[in-house]
Protein backbone atom coordinates (compact mmCIF):
# COMPACT_ATOMS: atom_id res chain seq x y z
CA UNK A 1 0.00 0.00 0.00
CA UNK A 2 2.96 2.53 0.47
CA UNK A 3 3.64 2.23 -3.09
CA UNK A 4 0.50 2.39 -4.24
CA UNK A 5 0.11 5.78 -1.85
CA UNK A 6 3.20 6.94 -3.31
CA UNK A 7 2.27 6.69 -7.06
CA UNK A 8 -1.02 8.74 -5.89
CA UNK A 9 0.93 11.86 -4.09
CA UNK A 10 2.55 11.83 -7.18
CA UNK A 11 -0.40 12.43 -9.03
CA UNK A 12 -0.43 10.26 -11.49
CA UNK A 13 -2.99 10.41 -14.42
CA UNK A 14 -2.89 6.78 -15.40
CA UNK A 15 -0.94 3.25 -14.28
CA UNK A 16 0.07 0.26 -16.31
CA UNK A 17 0.37 -2.75 -14.65
CA UNK A 18 2.28 -6.03 -15.90
CA UNK A 19 0.56 -9.38 -15.82
CA UNK A 20 -0.35 -11.01 -12.19
CA UNK A 21 -2.82 -12.65 -9.89
CA UNK A 22 -6.22 -11.27 -10.74
CA UNK A 23 -7.23 -10.98 -7.01
CA UNK A 24 -3.76 -9.15 -6.44
CA UNK A 25 -4.57 -6.57 -9.86
CA UNK A 26 -8.08 -6.65 -9.02
CA UNK A 27 -7.18 -5.30 -5.21
CA UNK A 28 -4.41 -2.60 -6.53
CA UNK A 29 -7.10 -1.45 -8.89
CA UNK A 30 -9.76 -0.66 -6.29
CA UNK A 31 -7.51 0.78 -3.87
CA UNK A 32 -5.93 3.58 -6.53
CA UNK A 33 -9.63 4.20 -7.71
CA UNK A 34 -10.91 4.76 -4.23
CA UNK A 35 -8.10 7.07 -2.96
CA UNK A 36 -7.04 9.27 -6.10
CA UNK A 37 -8.77 12.29 -6.58
CA UNK A 38 -9.33 11.80 -10.35
CA UNK A 39 -10.43 8.50 -11.66
CA UNK A 40 -7.31 7.25 -13.13
CA UNK A 41 -6.69 5.83 -16.38
CA UNK A 42 -5.64 2.10 -15.86
CA UNK A 43 -3.61 0.35 -18.94
CA UNK A 44 -2.52 -3.01 -19.76
CA UNK A 45 -0.79 -4.48 -22.79
CA UNK A 46 -4.23 -6.13 -24.26
CA UNK A 47 -3.00 -7.15 -27.79
CA UNK A 48 -3.61 -11.29 -27.76
CA UNK A 49 -6.41 -11.70 -24.78
CA UNK A 50 -7.06 -11.03 -20.84
CA UNK A 51 -3.38 -12.57 -20.10
CA UNK A 52 -2.08 -9.16 -20.58
CA UNK A 53 -3.10 -8.20 -17.44
CA UNK A 54 -3.93 -11.05 -15.28
CA UNK A 55 -1.86 -14.37 -15.25
CA UNK A 56 -5.45 -16.38 -15.07
CA UNK A 57 -6.59 -14.33 -18.32
CA UNK A 58 -7.49 -15.91 -21.68
CA UNK A 59 -4.56 -15.73 -24.30
CA UNK A 60 -6.82 -15.78 -27.11
CA UNK A 61 -4.33 -15.43 -29.67
CA UNK A 62 -2.05 -13.02 -31.14
CA UNK A 63 -3.10 -10.77 -34.00
CA UNK A 64 -1.32 -12.45 -37.14
CA UNK A 65 -2.79 -15.92 -35.32
CA UNK A 66 -6.90 -14.06 -35.99
CA UNK A 67 -5.69 -12.55 -39.24
CA UNK A 68 -4.58 -16.45 -40.80
CA UNK A 69 -8.54 -17.46 -39.55
CA UNK A 70 -11.06 -17.97 -42.12
CA UNK A 71 -12.69 -15.18 -40.20
CA UNK A 72 -10.45 -12.30 -39.37
CA UNK A 73 -12.82 -9.79 -38.52
CA UNK A 74 -14.97 -11.83 -36.54
CA UNK A 75 -12.17 -13.14 -34.39
CA UNK A 76 -10.44 -9.59 -34.13
CA UNK A 77 -13.63 -8.43 -32.30
CA UNK A 78 -13.70 -11.49 -30.31
CA UNK A 79 -10.32 -10.88 -29.33
CA UNK A 80 -10.87 -7.26 -28.28
CA UNK A 81 -14.00 -8.39 -26.46
CA UNK A 82 -12.50 -10.75 -24.37
CA UNK A 83 -9.26 -9.39 -23.61
CA UNK A 84 -10.71 -5.98 -22.29
CA UNK A 85 -14.01 -7.77 -20.45
CA UNK A 86 -11.08 -9.94 -18.51
CA UNK A 87 -9.32 -6.78 -18.09
CA UNK A 88 -12.39 -4.91 -17.07
CA UNK A 89 -13.37 -7.71 -14.47
CA UNK A 90 -10.26 -6.38 -12.54
CA UNK A 91 -10.76 -2.60 -12.69
CA UNK A 92 -8.83 -2.48 -16.32
CA UNK A 93 -10.33 0.06 -18.82
CA UNK A 94 -7.73 1.23 -21.04
CA UNK A 95 -6.18 -1.07 -23.70
CA UNK A 96 -3.06 -0.92 -25.17
CA UNK A 97 -4.21 -1.95 -28.46
CA UNK A 98 -5.05 -2.98 -31.24
CA UNK A 99 -1.54 -3.06 -32.77
CA UNK A 100 -2.14 -2.12 -36.62
CA UNK A 101 1.44 -2.14 -37.70
CA UNK A 102 1.96 -3.32 -40.69
CA UNK A 103 4.43 -6.35 -41.76
CA UNK A 104 6.20 -4.73 -44.41
CA UNK A 105 9.57 -6.54 -43.31
CA UNK A 106 9.83 -10.08 -41.91
CA UNK A 107 13.30 -9.23 -40.22
CA UNK A 108 11.27 -6.52 -37.96
CA UNK A 109 12.53 -7.77 -34.41
CA UNK A 110 8.85 -5.60 -32.86
CA UNK A 111 6.13 -6.22 -35.06
CA UNK A 112 6.11 -9.20 -36.81
CA UNK A 113 3.75 -11.99 -35.43
CA UNK A 114 2.06 -8.72 -33.28
CA UNK A 115 0.67 -7.39 -36.88
CA UNK A 116 -2.60 -8.27 -38.64
CA UNK A 117 -0.22 -9.26 -41.34
CA UNK A 118 0.85 -6.87 -44.61
CA UNK A 119 -1.96 -6.30 -45.79
CA UNK A 120 -3.30 -2.84 -45.16
CA UNK A 121 -6.90 -3.67 -45.72
CA UNK A 122 -7.06 -6.33 -43.54
CA UNK A 123 -5.10 -4.33 -40.85
CA UNK A 124 -7.38 -1.95 -40.84
CA UNK A 125 -10.92 -4.16 -40.82
CA UNK A 126 -9.02 -6.00 -37.84
CA UNK A 127 -7.94 -3.01 -36.44
CA UNK A 128 -11.65 -1.48 -36.19
CA UNK A 129 -13.32 -4.87 -35.22
CA UNK A 130 -11.14 -4.81 -31.95
CA UNK A 131 -11.99 -1.38 -31.26
CA UNK A 132 -15.63 -2.08 -31.72
CA UNK A 133 -15.22 -5.28 -29.35
CA UNK A 134 -13.18 -3.12 -26.87
CA UNK A 135 -16.03 -1.09 -26.82
CA UNK A 136 -18.39 -3.67 -26.02
CA UNK A 137 -16.60 -4.31 -22.93
CA UNK A 138 -16.50 -0.96 -22.14
CA UNK A 139 -12.73 -0.40 -22.54
CA UNK A 140 -10.92 2.81 -24.14
CA UNK A 141 -8.03 1.74 -27.16
CA UNK A 142 -4.59 3.19 -28.16
CA UNK A 143 -4.48 2.74 -31.36
CA UNK A 144 -0.48 1.94 -32.24
CA UNK A 145 2.33 2.74 -33.06
CA UNK A 146 2.20 6.12 -34.94
CA UNK A 147 3.65 6.40 -37.79
CA UNK A 148 3.89 3.40 -38.16
CA UNK A 149 6.52 0.36 -37.63
CA UNK A 150 6.81 -2.72 -39.50
CA UNK A 151 8.98 -1.42 -42.12
CA UNK A 152 12.65 -1.45 -41.14
CA UNK A 153 14.62 -3.98 -39.50
CA UNK A 154 15.40 -2.06 -36.55
CA UNK A 155 14.37 -2.00 -32.93
CA UNK A 156 13.03 1.22 -31.01
CA UNK A 157 14.42 -0.32 -27.77
CA UNK A 158 18.22 0.73 -28.93
CA UNK A 159 17.24 3.26 -31.58
CA UNK A 160 14.67 5.65 -33.70
CA UNK A 161 13.85 3.20 -36.23
CA UNK A 162 12.74 4.94 -39.30
CA UNK A 163 9.10 4.49 -41.56
CA UNK A 164 11.34 5.48 -44.73
CA UNK A 165 7.70 5.25 -47.24
CA UNK A 166 7.10 8.31 -49.16
CA UNK A 167 4.54 10.28 -48.73
CA UNK A 168 2.37 8.79 -51.23
CA UNK A 169 2.52 5.47 -50.05
CA UNK A 170 2.31 5.78 -46.68
CA UNK A 171 -1.25 7.80 -47.43
CA UNK A 172 -1.79 4.44 -49.30
CA UNK A 173 -0.67 1.99 -45.98
CA UNK A 174 -0.68 3.33 -42.64
CA UNK A 175 -2.39 6.60 -43.32
CA UNK A 176 -5.41 4.36 -44.60
CA UNK A 177 -5.35 2.54 -41.42
CA UNK A 178 -5.54 5.19 -38.67
CA UNK A 179 -7.58 6.81 -40.91
CA UNK A 180 -10.13 3.90 -40.19
CA UNK A 181 -8.93 3.63 -36.49
CA UNK A 182 -10.07 7.81 -36.03
CA UNK A 183 -13.21 6.67 -38.24
CA UNK A 184 -13.94 3.98 -35.94
CA UNK A 185 -13.38 5.93 -32.51
CA UNK A 186 -10.56 4.92 -30.72
CA UNK A 187 -9.99 7.40 -27.76
CA UNK A 188 -6.36 7.28 -28.05
CA UNK A 189 -3.16 6.54 -30.71
CA UNK A 190 -0.01 5.74 -28.98
CA UNK A 191 3.09 7.12 -30.91
CA UNK A 192 5.84 4.96 -31.29
CA UNK A 193 9.76 6.16 -31.34
CA UNK A 194 9.43 6.24 -35.24
CA UNK A 195 10.87 8.85 -37.54
CA UNK A 196 8.85 9.53 -40.68
CA UNK A 197 11.52 11.41 -42.68
CA UNK A 198 9.46 11.92 -46.46
CA UNK A 199 6.03 13.22 -44.40
CA UNK A 200 7.78 15.06 -41.80
CA UNK A 201 10.06 17.13 -44.57
CA UNK A 202 6.61 17.68 -46.55
CA UNK A 203 5.13 19.06 -44.20
CA UNK A 204 7.70 21.84 -43.16
CA UNK A 205 10.72 20.01 -41.13
CA UNK A 206 13.96 20.31 -41.50
CA UNK A 207 16.21 17.89 -41.93
CA UNK A 208 17.01 18.09 -38.60
CA UNK A 209 13.49 17.64 -37.25
CA UNK A 210 12.35 14.93 -40.13
CA UNK A 211 14.92 12.92 -37.65
CA UNK A 212 12.44 13.07 -34.66
CA UNK A 213 10.61 10.33 -33.54
CA UNK A 214 6.91 10.84 -33.84
CA UNK A 215 7.16 10.48 -30.05
CA UNK A 216 9.33 14.09 -30.29
CA UNK A 217 7.94 15.34 -33.23
CA UNK A 218 5.38 18.38 -33.33
CA UNK A 219 5.26 17.98 -37.33
CA UNK A 220 3.99 14.58 -37.20
CA UNK A 221 1.65 14.64 -34.50
CA UNK A 222 0.04 18.36 -34.39
CA UNK A 223 0.10 18.40 -38.64
CA UNK A 224 0.19 14.96 -39.43
CA UNK A 225 -2.18 13.28 -36.93
CA UNK A 226 -4.17 16.25 -36.09
CA UNK A 227 -4.79 18.84 -38.59
CA UNK A 228 -4.44 16.38 -41.03
CA UNK A 229 -5.97 13.14 -40.50
CA UNK A 230 -8.23 14.72 -38.06
CA UNK A 231 -7.74 12.98 -34.31
CA UNK A 232 -8.96 14.91 -31.44
CA UNK A 233 -8.51 11.97 -28.73
CA UNK A 234 -5.34 11.20 -26.13
CA UNK A 235 -2.58 11.55 -27.72
CA UNK A 236 0.22 9.05 -25.79
CA UNK A 237 3.59 7.83 -25.78
CA UNK A 238 5.49 4.81 -26.15
CA UNK A 239 7.78 3.83 -23.24
CA UNK A 240 9.83 6.62 -22.19
CA UNK A 241 13.19 4.72 -21.18
CA UNK A 242 13.75 3.01 -24.42
CA UNK A 243 16.83 4.63 -26.86
CA UNK A 244 14.68 5.67 -29.16
CA UNK A 245 13.30 7.99 -27.26
CA UNK A 246 16.55 8.89 -25.18
CA UNK A 247 18.89 9.14 -27.98
CA UNK A 248 16.88 12.31 -29.30
CA UNK A 249 17.83 14.45 -26.81
CA UNK A 250 18.63 14.63 -22.99
CA UNK A 251 15.53 13.22 -20.69
CA UNK A 252 15.50 16.19 -19.18
CA UNK A 253 14.68 18.03 -22.16
CA UNK A 254 12.86 15.15 -23.89
CA UNK A 255 9.96 14.36 -21.79
CA UNK A 256 8.68 17.92 -21.72
CA UNK A 257 9.17 18.22 -25.29
CA UNK A 258 7.01 14.37 -26.01
CA UNK A 259 4.57 15.95 -23.18
CA UNK A 260 4.07 19.44 -25.11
Amino acid sequence: LNDLDALLKAHVGGILFRAGPAEEIRGAHAYLQAHTRVPLLLAANLESGGNGLVLEGTPYGCNMQVAATDNPVSHAEQLGEIACKEAAAVGGNFAFAPDIDIDMNAYNPITNVRTFGSDPQRVEACGRAYIRGARNAGCATAAKHFPGDGVDGRDQHLLTSVNSLSVQDWDASFGRVYTGMIEEGTLSIMAGHIALPAYARALGATAQEAALPATLSPVLISRLLREKLGFQGLGISDATPMVGFCSAMKREDAVPACIM
